[in-house]
Protein backbone atom coordinates (compact mmCIF):
# COMPACT_ATOMS: atom_id res chain seq x y z
CA UNK A 1 0.00 0.00 0.00
CA UNK A 2 1.15 3.50 -0.86
CA UNK A 3 2.52 5.59 1.85
CA UNK A 4 -0.35 8.04 2.58
CA UNK A 5 0.64 12.03 1.98
CA UNK A 6 0.93 14.40 4.64
CA UNK A 7 0.08 18.08 4.78
CA UNK A 8 2.68 19.04 8.12
CA UNK A 9 5.71 18.71 8.97
CA UNK A 10 7.44 19.88 12.38
CA UNK A 11 11.02 19.32 12.92
CA UNK A 12 11.83 18.57 16.12
CA UNK A 13 15.54 18.43 17.54
CA UNK A 14 15.43 15.96 20.16
CA UNK A 15 18.32 14.84 22.83
CA UNK A 16 18.82 11.76 23.65
CA UNK A 17 21.58 9.75 26.55
CA UNK A 18 24.72 9.61 24.90
CA UNK A 19 24.79 6.33 24.38
CA UNK A 20 24.85 3.97 21.29
CA UNK A 21 22.25 1.67 22.89
CA UNK A 22 19.97 4.87 23.82
CA UNK A 23 20.77 6.44 20.42
CA UNK A 24 19.72 3.28 18.19
CA UNK A 25 16.61 3.01 20.28
CA UNK A 26 15.38 6.24 19.93
CA UNK A 27 16.04 6.71 16.33
CA UNK A 28 14.46 3.02 16.10
CA UNK A 29 10.97 4.24 17.79
CA UNK A 30 10.77 7.26 15.51
CA UNK A 31 11.33 5.66 12.57
CA UNK A 32 8.51 2.95 13.24
CA UNK A 33 6.41 5.71 13.25
CA UNK A 34 7.26 6.95 9.63
CA UNK A 35 9.76 9.61 10.68
CA UNK A 36 13.14 10.75 9.64
CA UNK A 37 15.67 11.09 12.21
CA UNK A 38 19.22 12.16 11.06
CA UNK A 39 22.02 13.11 13.79
CA UNK A 40 22.32 17.02 14.55
CA UNK A 41 25.23 18.78 13.85
CA UNK A 42 25.50 22.46 14.45
CA UNK A 43 25.42 24.03 11.44
CA UNK A 44 27.57 27.10 12.35
CA UNK A 45 29.86 28.62 14.89
CA UNK A 46 26.66 29.83 16.94
CA UNK A 47 24.85 27.24 17.41
CA UNK A 48 25.98 25.83 20.78
CA UNK A 49 25.80 22.18 21.72
CA UNK A 50 25.70 22.45 25.40
CA UNK A 51 22.20 23.30 24.96
CA UNK A 52 20.91 19.79 24.90
CA UNK A 53 22.52 19.17 28.30
CA UNK A 54 25.44 17.26 29.45
CA UNK A 55 26.11 13.83 28.09
CA UNK A 56 23.77 14.50 25.11
CA UNK A 57 23.47 14.14 21.77
CA UNK A 58 21.40 15.24 19.26
CA UNK A 59 18.51 13.79 16.51
CA UNK A 60 16.52 15.95 14.23
CA UNK A 61 13.53 14.21 13.49
CA UNK A 62 10.84 15.31 11.31
CA UNK A 63 7.14 14.08 12.28
CA UNK A 64 4.57 14.17 9.92
CA UNK A 65 1.34 15.00 10.66
CA UNK A 66 -2.23 15.39 9.30
CA UNK A 67 -4.16 18.25 10.32
CA UNK A 68 -4.61 22.28 10.54
CA UNK A 69 -1.77 24.13 11.74
CA UNK A 70 -3.17 25.15 14.77
CA UNK A 71 -1.58 22.98 17.15
CA UNK A 72 0.54 20.92 14.76
CA UNK A 73 3.24 22.04 17.12
CA UNK A 74 2.29 21.04 20.30
CA UNK A 75 0.97 17.43 18.91
CA UNK A 76 4.39 16.21 17.78
CA UNK A 77 5.94 17.59 20.84
CA UNK A 78 3.18 15.50 22.70
CA UNK A 79 4.07 12.27 20.42
CA UNK A 80 7.74 12.28 20.93
CA UNK A 81 7.02 12.32 25.02
CA UNK A 82 4.37 9.84 24.84
CA UNK A 83 6.41 7.99 23.29
CA UNK A 84 9.34 8.27 25.16
CA UNK A 85 7.45 7.79 28.06
CA UNK A 86 5.88 4.35 26.88
CA UNK A 87 8.91 2.44 26.09
CA UNK A 88 11.27 4.59 28.93
CA UNK A 89 13.79 6.13 26.08
CA UNK A 90 16.21 8.84 27.40
CA UNK A 91 14.89 11.29 24.65
CA UNK A 92 13.87 14.70 25.47
CA UNK A 93 12.15 17.72 23.02
CA UNK A 94 14.70 20.22 22.83
CA UNK A 95 13.26 22.25 20.13
CA UNK A 96 10.14 21.98 17.87
CA UNK A 97 9.72 24.28 14.77
CA UNK A 98 6.71 23.92 11.39
CA UNK A 99 8.26 23.98 8.30
CA UNK A 100 6.24 25.88 5.64
CA UNK A 101 6.96 26.99 2.43
CA UNK A 102 4.49 29.82 0.96
CA UNK A 103 3.33 27.64 -2.15
CA UNK A 104 -0.14 29.18 -2.56
CA UNK A 105 1.23 32.34 -3.99
CA UNK A 106 3.26 31.93 -6.94
CA UNK A 107 4.86 34.87 -7.75
CA UNK A 108 6.25 33.88 -11.34
CA UNK A 109 5.35 35.14 -14.62
CA UNK A 110 3.78 32.30 -17.18
CA UNK A 111 4.74 32.09 -20.78
CA UNK A 112 2.83 30.24 -23.18
CA UNK A 113 4.24 28.92 -26.05
CA UNK A 114 1.91 28.15 -28.67
CA UNK A 115 2.28 27.66 -32.76
CA UNK A 116 2.17 30.84 -34.95
CA UNK A 117 -0.16 31.45 -37.32
CA UNK A 118 0.16 30.80 -41.35
CA UNK A 119 0.32 34.08 -42.87
CA UNK A 120 -2.58 34.60 -45.35
CA UNK A 121 -2.13 33.72 -48.45
CA UNK A 122 -5.31 35.09 -50.11
CA UNK A 123 -4.89 37.34 -53.29
CA UNK A 124 -6.87 40.43 -51.54
CA UNK A 125 -4.23 40.74 -48.79
CA UNK A 126 -7.27 39.89 -46.29
CA UNK A 127 -7.03 37.25 -44.05
CA UNK A 128 -9.14 34.29 -44.40
CA UNK A 129 -12.17 32.83 -42.25
CA UNK A 130 -9.55 29.94 -40.63
CA UNK A 131 -7.06 32.47 -40.16
CA UNK A 132 -9.38 34.97 -38.73
CA UNK A 133 -10.99 32.54 -36.17
CA UNK A 134 -7.60 31.21 -35.44
CA UNK A 135 -6.75 35.07 -34.76
CA UNK A 136 -9.33 35.43 -32.37
CA UNK A 137 -8.55 31.87 -30.53
CA UNK A 138 -5.49 33.44 -29.81
CA UNK A 139 -6.54 36.81 -28.69
CA UNK A 140 -8.88 35.11 -26.72
CA UNK A 141 -6.04 32.84 -25.25
CA UNK A 142 -8.66 29.66 -26.48
CA UNK A 143 -5.10 28.34 -27.85
CA UNK A 144 -3.22 24.80 -27.89
CA UNK A 145 0.02 24.94 -25.65
CA UNK A 146 2.88 22.97 -26.57
CA UNK A 147 4.93 24.60 -24.15
CA UNK A 148 4.61 26.07 -20.43
CA UNK A 149 8.04 28.34 -18.93
CA UNK A 150 7.62 29.41 -15.25
CA UNK A 151 10.47 32.17 -14.86
CA UNK A 152 11.10 34.59 -11.40
CA UNK A 153 9.72 37.97 -11.46
CA UNK A 154 8.93 39.48 -14.77
CA UNK A 155 11.78 38.89 -17.64
CA UNK A 156 10.80 40.46 -21.03
CA UNK A 157 9.62 38.10 -23.69
CA UNK A 158 12.30 39.15 -25.99
CA UNK A 159 15.05 38.00 -23.97
CA UNK A 160 13.09 34.49 -22.88
CA UNK A 161 13.31 34.00 -26.48
CA UNK A 162 16.51 34.40 -27.10
CA UNK A 163 17.65 32.29 -24.07
CA UNK A 164 15.56 29.31 -25.20
CA UNK A 165 16.76 29.89 -29.02
CA UNK A 166 20.49 29.77 -28.17
CA UNK A 167 19.51 27.00 -25.66
CA UNK A 168 20.73 28.23 -22.64
CA UNK A 169 17.49 27.31 -20.36
CA UNK A 170 16.80 24.05 -20.94
CA UNK A 171 18.78 22.59 -23.99
CA UNK A 172 15.58 21.61 -25.70
CA UNK A 173 15.13 23.68 -29.38
CA UNK A 174 13.15 26.13 -29.90
CA UNK A 175 12.40 28.11 -33.36
CA UNK A 176 10.70 31.08 -32.81
CA UNK A 177 10.14 31.35 -36.65
CA UNK A 178 7.77 28.71 -35.39
CA UNK A 179 6.22 29.45 -31.74
CA UNK A 180 5.45 32.63 -30.27
CA UNK A 181 5.47 33.23 -26.51
CA UNK A 182 2.76 34.78 -24.93
CA UNK A 183 1.53 35.90 -21.41
CA UNK A 184 -1.55 34.95 -20.70
CA UNK A 185 -3.80 37.75 -18.34
CA UNK A 186 -3.32 37.63 -14.69
CA UNK A 187 0.08 35.82 -15.15
CA UNK A 188 2.46 38.16 -14.77
CA UNK A 189 4.80 37.72 -11.80
CA UNK A 190 6.39 39.43 -9.18
CA UNK A 191 9.14 42.25 -9.14
CA UNK A 192 11.94 40.20 -7.47
CA UNK A 193 13.21 44.01 -6.43
CA UNK A 194 9.27 44.71 -4.86
CA UNK A 195 9.06 43.55 -1.09
CA UNK A 196 6.99 39.97 -0.22
CA UNK A 197 3.29 40.70 0.41
CA UNK A 198 2.45 39.75 3.71
CA UNK A 199 0.50 36.12 4.02
CA UNK A 200 -2.97 36.86 3.59
CA UNK A 201 -5.28 33.93 5.35
CA UNK A 202 -8.25 32.09 3.76
CA UNK A 203 -10.80 33.51 6.14
CA UNK A 204 -9.54 36.78 5.48
CA UNK A 205 -10.50 36.22 1.65
CA UNK A 206 -13.47 34.47 1.93
CA UNK A 207 -15.08 36.33 4.92
CA UNK A 208 -15.32 39.16 2.98
CA UNK A 209 -16.56 37.97 -0.03
CA UNK A 210 -19.49 35.65 1.92
CA UNK A 211 -20.77 39.04 3.59
CA UNK A 212 -21.11 40.56 0.66
CA UNK A 213 -22.84 37.94 -0.82
CA UNK A 214 -25.55 37.45 1.86
CA UNK A 215 -26.00 41.62 2.09
CA UNK A 216 -26.34 41.04 -1.83
CA UNK A 217 -29.12 38.07 -0.87
CA UNK A 218 -30.78 40.53 2.28
CA UNK A 219 -31.19 43.41 -0.71
CA UNK A 220 -33.10 41.14 -3.23
CA UNK A 221 -35.65 40.19 0.07
CA UNK A 222 -35.92 44.11 1.13
CA UNK A 223 -36.87 44.91 -3.13
CA UNK A 224 -39.44 42.34 -2.76
CA UNK A 225 -40.81 43.72 0.49
CA UNK A 226 -40.40 47.52 -0.46
CA UNK A 227 -43.36 49.72 -2.09
CA UNK A 228 -43.39 52.21 -5.00
CA UNK A 229 -40.29 53.92 -4.95
CA UNK A 230 -38.56 52.70 -2.12
CA UNK A 231 -37.69 49.85 -4.00
CA UNK A 232 -34.72 51.64 -5.06
CA UNK A 233 -33.07 51.75 -1.96
CA UNK A 234 -31.96 48.06 -1.88
CA UNK A 235 -31.34 48.13 -5.08
CA UNK A 236 -28.72 51.12 -4.94
CA UNK A 237 -27.14 48.93 -1.87
CA UNK A 238 -26.75 46.11 -4.20
CA UNK A 239 -25.40 48.29 -7.25
CA UNK A 240 -22.87 49.70 -4.32
CA UNK A 241 -21.88 46.08 -3.08
CA UNK A 242 -20.33 45.44 -6.97
CA UNK A 243 -16.55 47.01 -6.41
CA UNK A 244 -16.22 45.73 -3.46
CA UNK A 245 -17.39 42.52 -3.62
CA UNK A 246 -15.32 42.74 -7.30
CA UNK A 247 -12.81 43.57 -5.75
CA UNK A 248 -12.59 40.57 -3.44
CA UNK A 249 -12.96 38.19 -5.88
CA UNK A 250 -9.93 39.46 -8.59
CA UNK A 251 -6.95 38.94 -8.26
CA UNK A 252 -4.94 40.13 -5.39
CA UNK A 253 -1.40 39.63 -6.83
CA UNK A 254 -1.52 42.12 -9.61
CA UNK A 255 -4.07 45.30 -10.08
CA UNK A 256 -6.97 45.19 -12.14
CA UNK A 257 -8.75 47.32 -14.31
CA UNK A 258 -12.05 48.96 -13.04
CA UNK A 259 -13.80 47.49 -15.92
CA UNK A 260 -12.67 43.43 -14.84
CA UNK A 261 -13.32 44.39 -10.94
CA UNK A 262 -17.10 45.88 -12.28
CA UNK A 263 -17.58 42.96 -14.49
CA UNK A 264 -16.72 40.46 -11.73
CA UNK A 265 -18.98 42.16 -9.15
CA UNK A 266 -21.56 42.43 -11.42
CA UNK A 267 -21.39 38.30 -11.96
CA UNK A 268 -21.40 37.25 -8.21
CA UNK A 269 -24.10 40.05 -7.13
CA UNK A 270 -26.81 40.19 -9.97
CA UNK A 271 -27.40 36.47 -9.70
CA UNK A 272 -27.50 36.77 -5.78
CA UNK A 273 -29.81 39.51 -5.37
CA UNK A 274 -32.00 38.90 -8.35
CA UNK A 275 -32.16 35.10 -7.41
CA UNK A 276 -33.74 35.87 -4.11
CA UNK A 277 -36.09 38.56 -5.78
CA UNK A 278 -37.55 36.00 -7.68
CA UNK A 279 -37.77 33.59 -4.58
CA UNK A 280 -39.89 35.83 -2.83
CA UNK A 281 -42.15 36.67 -5.79
CA UNK A 282 -42.49 33.23 -6.53
CA UNK A 283 -43.03 31.40 -3.04
CA UNK A 284 -46.48 31.80 -1.14
CA UNK A 285 -46.06 33.47 2.01
CA UNK A 286 -44.80 37.31 2.75
CA UNK A 287 -40.97 38.02 2.32
CA UNK A 288 -40.31 37.78 5.94
CA UNK A 289 -41.12 34.05 6.31
CA UNK A 290 -39.51 33.76 2.76
CA UNK A 291 -36.13 35.03 4.31
CA UNK A 292 -36.34 32.86 7.30
CA UNK A 293 -36.80 29.69 5.30
CA UNK A 294 -33.86 30.66 3.37
CA UNK A 295 -31.85 31.64 6.12
CA UNK A 296 -32.78 28.29 7.91
CA UNK A 297 -31.76 26.71 4.63
CA UNK A 298 -28.30 28.53 4.49
CA UNK A 299 -27.89 27.31 8.05
CA UNK A 300 -28.85 23.69 7.19
CA UNK A 301 -26.49 23.99 4.10
CA UNK A 302 -23.42 25.22 6.04
CA UNK A 303 -23.97 22.56 9.57
CA UNK A 304 -24.30 19.76 6.77
CA UNK A 305 -20.80 21.19 5.19
CA UNK A 306 -19.09 21.57 8.54
CA UNK A 307 -20.46 17.51 9.35
CA UNK A 308 -19.20 16.28 5.70
CA UNK A 309 -15.63 18.12 7.03
CA UNK A 310 -15.34 16.38 10.14
CA UNK A 311 -16.32 13.14 8.61
CA UNK A 312 -13.85 13.22 5.94
CA UNK A 313 -11.25 14.11 8.61
CA UNK A 314 -12.26 11.66 11.13
CA UNK A 315 -12.11 8.45 8.23
CA UNK A 316 -9.20 9.90 6.18
CA UNK A 317 -5.72 8.26 6.83
CA UNK A 318 -7.81 6.01 9.28
CA UNK A 319 -8.19 2.59 10.02
CA UNK A 320 -11.33 2.85 8.27
CA UNK A 321 -9.62 4.26 5.35
CA UNK A 322 -7.57 1.80 5.34
CA UNK A 323 -9.88 -1.17 4.87
CA UNK A 324 -12.78 0.44 3.66
CA UNK A 325 -12.19 -2.10 0.34
CA UNK A 326 -13.82 -4.60 2.74
CA UNK A 327 -15.63 -2.56 5.87
CA UNK A 328 -17.87 -0.91 3.16
CA UNK A 329 -19.32 -3.84 1.77
CA UNK A 330 -19.49 -5.92 5.25
CA UNK A 331 -21.53 -2.78 6.36
CA UNK A 332 -23.97 -2.89 3.64
CA UNK A 333 -25.55 -6.32 3.87
CA UNK A 334 -26.05 -5.50 7.67
CA UNK A 335 -27.77 -2.56 7.26
CA UNK A 336 -30.03 -4.22 4.84
CA UNK A 337 -30.53 -6.83 7.58
CA UNK A 338 -31.35 -4.26 10.03
CA UNK A 339 -34.01 -2.33 8.42
CA UNK A 340 -36.33 -4.58 8.26
CA UNK A 341 -36.23 -6.12 11.31
CA UNK A 342 -36.47 -2.57 13.47
CA UNK A 343 -39.55 -1.81 11.29
CA UNK A 344 -41.12 -4.90 12.25
CA UNK A 345 -40.08 -4.36 15.76
CA UNK A 346 -42.29 -0.70 15.64
CA UNK A 347 -45.08 -2.62 13.97
CA UNK A 348 -44.98 -4.95 16.93
CA UNK A 349 -44.74 -2.04 19.43
CA UNK A 350 -47.70 -0.42 17.27
CA UNK A 351 -49.82 -3.68 17.43
CA UNK A 352 -49.09 -5.58 20.57
CA UNK A 353 -48.32 -2.75 23.12
CA UNK A 354 -50.94 -0.28 21.62
CA UNK A 355 -53.64 -3.20 20.96
CA UNK A 356 -52.62 -6.14 22.41
CA UNK A 357 -53.12 -7.43 18.75
CA UNK A 358 -50.20 -9.73 17.46
CA UNK A 359 -47.95 -8.61 14.54
CA UNK A 360 -47.79 -11.61 12.97
CA UNK A 361 -51.95 -11.34 12.72
CA UNK A 362 -51.55 -8.13 10.52
CA UNK A 363 -50.03 -8.54 7.21
CA UNK A 364 -47.58 -5.90 6.83
CA UNK A 365 -45.22 -5.31 3.03
CA UNK A 366 -41.60 -5.96 4.11
CA UNK A 367 -41.35 -2.66 2.12
CA UNK A 368 -43.66 -0.78 4.68
CA UNK A 369 -41.06 -2.52 7.49
CA UNK A 370 -38.02 -0.63 5.58
CA UNK A 371 -40.35 2.80 5.85
CA UNK A 372 -41.04 2.38 9.53
CA UNK A 373 -37.18 2.13 10.12
CA UNK A 374 -35.88 4.80 8.09
CA UNK A 375 -36.41 7.32 10.65
CA UNK A 376 -35.22 6.45 13.71
CA UNK A 377 -32.03 4.75 12.25
CA UNK A 378 -31.74 8.21 10.04
CA UNK A 379 -31.98 10.12 13.08
CA UNK A 380 -29.56 7.46 14.83
CA UNK A 381 -27.26 7.50 12.34
CA UNK A 382 -27.30 11.07 11.68
CA UNK A 383 -26.21 11.68 15.61
CA UNK A 384 -23.63 9.29 15.16
CA UNK A 385 -22.19 10.91 12.29
CA UNK A 386 -22.66 14.75 14.53
CA UNK A 387 -20.45 12.74 16.83
CA UNK A 388 -17.94 11.60 14.48
CA UNK A 389 -17.65 14.95 13.16
CA UNK A 390 -16.73 16.61 16.03
CA UNK A 391 -14.20 14.01 16.51
CA UNK A 392 -12.92 14.88 13.16
CA UNK A 393 -12.57 18.38 13.86
CA UNK A 394 -10.40 17.69 16.63
CA UNK A 395 -8.47 15.09 15.39
CA UNK A 396 -7.64 17.96 12.67
CA UNK A 397 -6.72 20.58 15.11
CA UNK A 398 -4.65 18.16 17.36
CA UNK A 399 -7.00 18.15 20.02
CA UNK A 400 -7.02 14.92 21.27
CA UNK A 401 -3.38 13.74 20.86
CA UNK A 402 -3.39 14.40 24.93
CA UNK A 403 -6.38 12.07 25.96
CA UNK A 404 -5.98 9.58 22.71
CA UNK A 405 -6.90 7.04 25.00
CA UNK A 406 -9.93 8.62 26.27
CA UNK A 407 -11.22 9.78 22.81
CA UNK A 408 -10.42 5.92 21.38
CA UNK A 409 -13.13 5.09 24.18
CA UNK A 410 -15.64 7.68 24.52
CA UNK A 411 -16.32 8.25 20.53
CA UNK A 412 -17.76 5.03 20.62
CA UNK A 413 -19.30 5.23 23.45
CA UNK A 414 -21.24 8.32 22.76
CA UNK A 415 -21.78 6.65 19.27
CA UNK A 416 -23.49 4.11 20.47
CA UNK A 417 -25.46 5.95 23.65
CA UNK A 418 -26.83 8.97 20.31
CA UNK A 419 -28.17 5.61 18.86
CA UNK A 420 -29.41 3.72 21.54
CA UNK A 421 -31.24 7.06 22.72
CA UNK A 422 -32.79 7.50 18.81
CA UNK A 423 -33.54 4.45 18.66
CA UNK A 424 -35.59 4.22 22.10
CA UNK A 425 -37.53 7.34 20.70
CA UNK A 426 -38.25 5.38 17.84
CA UNK A 427 -40.07 2.77 19.91
CA UNK A 428 -41.39 5.61 21.77
CA UNK A 429 -42.71 7.33 18.98
CA UNK A 430 -44.92 3.82 17.87
CA UNK A 431 -46.24 3.92 20.76
CA UNK A 432 -47.40 8.06 20.80
CA UNK A 433 -48.88 6.88 17.23
CA UNK A 434 -50.93 3.58 19.00
CA UNK A 435 -51.65 6.27 21.91
CA UNK A 436 -53.32 8.79 19.42
CA UNK A 437 -54.76 5.86 17.04
CA UNK A 438 -56.70 4.61 20.52
CA UNK A 439 -58.23 8.37 21.24
CA UNK A 440 -59.40 8.71 17.32
CA UNK A 441 -60.93 4.61 18.06
CA UNK A 442 -63.02 5.56 21.43
CA UNK A 443 -64.03 9.18 19.68
CA UNK A 444 -65.63 7.01 16.85
CA UNK A 445 -63.16 8.29 14.07
CA UNK A 446 -60.87 5.78 12.34
CA UNK A 447 -57.33 6.49 13.04
CA UNK A 448 -54.23 7.58 10.57
CA UNK A 449 -52.31 4.85 8.87
CA UNK A 450 -48.58 3.46 10.46
CA UNK A 451 -46.52 2.38 8.50
CA UNK A 452 -49.24 0.60 5.84
CA UNK A 453 -51.00 -0.52 9.12
CA UNK A 454 -54.51 0.53 8.55
CA UNK A 455 -56.98 1.10 11.15
CA UNK A 456 -60.44 1.33 10.50
CA UNK A 457 -63.87 0.62 12.34
CA UNK A 458 -66.54 -1.71 11.49
CA UNK A 459 -69.40 -3.36 12.93
CA UNK A 460 -69.17 -6.85 13.45
CA UNK A 461 -72.85 -9.15 13.84
CA UNK A 462 -72.80 -12.81 14.66
CA UNK A 463 -74.93 -15.33 12.53
CA UNK A 464 -75.73 -17.55 15.26
CA UNK A 465 -75.91 -16.49 19.11
CA UNK A 466 -73.36 -19.00 20.44
CA UNK A 467 -69.78 -18.23 18.45
CA UNK A 468 -66.34 -18.96 19.81
CA UNK A 469 -64.68 -15.40 20.98
CA UNK A 470 -61.25 -15.43 21.80
CA UNK A 471 -61.42 -12.96 24.70
CA UNK A 472 -64.72 -12.55 24.46
CA UNK A 473 -67.76 -11.04 24.55
CA UNK A 474 -68.39 -9.72 21.29
CA UNK A 475 -69.96 -6.53 21.06
CA UNK A 476 -72.46 -5.98 18.46
CA UNK A 477 -73.90 -2.85 19.06
CA UNK A 478 -70.75 -0.98 18.98
CA UNK A 479 -67.86 -0.01 16.65
CA UNK A 480 -65.00 -2.29 16.52
CA UNK A 481 -61.60 -1.37 15.32
CA UNK A 482 -59.66 -3.98 12.88
CA UNK A 483 -56.57 -3.62 11.07
CA UNK A 484 -57.73 -6.74 8.73
CA UNK A 485 -57.73 -10.21 8.43
CA UNK A 486 -55.12 -12.68 9.30
CA UNK A 487 -56.25 -16.48 7.31
CA UNK A 488 -59.43 -17.21 8.45
CA UNK A 489 -59.53 -14.84 11.34
CA UNK A 490 -60.02 -11.57 12.27
CA UNK A 491 -58.58 -9.08 14.86
CA UNK A 492 -60.60 -6.13 16.80
CA UNK A 493 -60.28 -3.95 19.40
CA UNK A 494 -62.90 -2.72 21.83
CA UNK A 495 -62.40 0.58 23.04
CA UNK A 496 -64.71 0.60 25.54
CA UNK A 497 -63.28 -2.84 27.30
CA UNK A 498 -59.50 -1.56 26.05
CA UNK A 499 -59.05 -5.50 24.90
CA UNK A 500 -58.62 -7.34 21.70
CA UNK A 501 -60.86 -10.11 20.90
CA UNK A 502 -60.53 -12.69 18.23
CA UNK A 503 -63.91 -14.36 15.74
CA UNK A 504 -63.79 -16.98 12.48
CA UNK A 505 -64.66 -14.77 9.85
CA UNK A 506 -67.30 -17.46 9.20
CA UNK A 507 -69.21 -16.66 12.35
CA UNK A 508 -69.71 -13.22 11.78
CA UNK A 509 -70.41 -10.27 9.40
CA UNK A 510 -68.29 -7.92 8.85
CA UNK A 511 -69.48 -4.36 7.70
CA UNK A 512 -68.24 -0.75 7.78
CA UNK A 513 -69.03 1.45 10.65
CA UNK A 514 -71.09 4.84 9.70
CA UNK A 515 -72.14 5.67 12.84
CA UNK A 516 -71.34 5.67 16.17
CA UNK A 517 -73.38 2.58 17.21
CA UNK A 518 -74.41 -0.46 15.30
CA UNK A 519 -78.16 -1.61 14.46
Amino acid sequence: MPAEPFNRRIEVLVAVVDSPDETSLATQLLEGRGWSARPWLPRDDTADASALGPCRTGLLVEVRLHGARFGAVQAAVSEIENLARRHHAGMWVVDAFLIEHDLTHDHRSVFHAHRRLPASSAPSGFPSPGAWVAALRTSLGVISTVRILKQTGRPSVEALEQRLERGTLTGRPYDPQRLQLRVPMGMEGRDPDAPPPSPVSTWRLAGPLLVGLGLAVACGFAAAAADGLFVLVPLLMACALIWPVGREITNRREEQSLAVTVVWGTAAVAPMTVGSLLLVLALPGPPAQVARVAAYAVLGVTLCALILYGLGYALVHSWFSRNANWAVPALVPALALSLPWFGGLLHTMYLKAGFGVPSDAIPVSVYWSYAASLKPIGIALGLAAVVLAIAGWMRHYHQWVHARGMVRVGVPLMSLFVIGISLTAGLVGAETAANRARAAAASGKSPAAYYGVQGRLVCVKPVSKEIPVFNGPLAATRPLLTFGTSGDRVWLWDSRRDQSLSVRLEDVVVTEAGASTCG
